[in-house]
């Protein structure tokens, strides 16, 4: 038995890039890492023929369309004897914007590459991941990012191995404060062209920007832009944002889903935390150091 860890991701902003080629596919953009993200326990156990379990924080999802994809790309099954059984524990709100799919799939090919010994190098094991991303619609630069860990640039678009990531340097004491009031289906989002061409030009302005000024601050603050651009934030987490301001908390969108996000002073956890219960939005709270060393295996 083996165990992974992808941590989970947030993206503040982006822009598509398509390709024929799905390991080229994929964007540029924003966006952190949390320590808080998916560990993933993988088994095979004696069988006549392939069979595969799939369950996600204990409950069965044999219709679990990623790691399926993840898994087929990996094993050959009519030589594969066994059954593999899958535990994703997500500590992370499921589709909601804090990369559940991408992180399930990365902590899978980790552990499925070390169980197996499959030979793959962890960055090809990964691409793995990215395929089965892209291929499900279900993302286009988690995997890249939760790679790599940490406050980040995506300045070149693809999986790891190809798509180029740059830190953004942030102190020790910085947190992530979130909230999510529900889920959010992406691949319903990058199917609407309008809203793509719409993404890209913001997404371009704001890359450029936070190139030349590398920061949290103006992370954050080109993050909420773009979310304005695109005309993405609910009534309430507007009127969240507002009063936020007033207490020096930039706040944005994750994307996708409908939840709300920031990076703060560890001492500004409970201001966050006071505000979020004045504001009567329904929903789970979350706080997260940020993760700075991407996905690994646990054992």
């Amino acid at each position: 038995m083996i165990t992974s860890f992808s941590p989970g991701y947030i993206t503040g902003f982006f822009k598509v890039n398509h390709s024929k080629n799905q390991l080229l596919t994929g964007s540029t953009g924003a966006g952190v890492c949390l320590e808080k993200g998916v560990e993933t326990t993988v088994d095979a156990l004696p069988s006549n023929k392939f069979k595969l379990r799939i369950n996600i924080n204990g409950v069965p999802y044999p219709n679990a369309i990623v790691s399926k994809s993840v898994v087929n790309q990996m094993i050959n099954h009519s030589n594969f004897q066994h059954e593999i059984v899958i535990n994703h524990f997500v500590n992370i709100p499921i589709l909601s914007g804090y990369g559940s799919s991408g992180s399930s799939a990365l902590s899978l090919s980790y552990a499925l590459n070390e169980l197996l010994n499959l030979g793959f190098t962890k960055t090809e094991a990964a691409q793995k991941a990215h395929i089965a991303e892209i291929y499900c619609r279900t993302g286009l630069g988690t995997v890249l990012g939760a790679y790599h860990g940490g406050v980040q640039i995506r300045s070149h678009p693809g999986a790891p191995g190809i798509g180029k990531v740059r830190q953004i340097p942030v102190g020790n004491n910085k947190v992530v404060v979130s909230f999510t009031s529900g889920s959010l289906s992406t691949s319903n989002i990058l199917n609407n062209q309008k809203l793509i061409k719409l993404i890209n030009m913001a997404g371009k302005n704001s890359l450029q920007h936070l190139t030349n000024d590398p920061s949290p601050d103006k992370f954050l603050e080109l993050s909420r832009n773009f979310s304005l651009q695109i005309n993405f934030f609910p009534s309430e987490f507007y009127k969240f944002m507002k009063l936020a301001d007033r207490f020096d908390m930039t706040c944005s969108m994750n994307l996708f889903g409908n939840s709300l996000f920031s990076i703060l002073n560890v001492n500004e956890t409970n201001e966050f935390y006071n505000l979020f219960l004045k504001s009567n939005i329904t929903g789970h709270i979350l706080f997260s150091p940020i993760n700075h060393t991407g996905a690994r295996v646990i054992d």
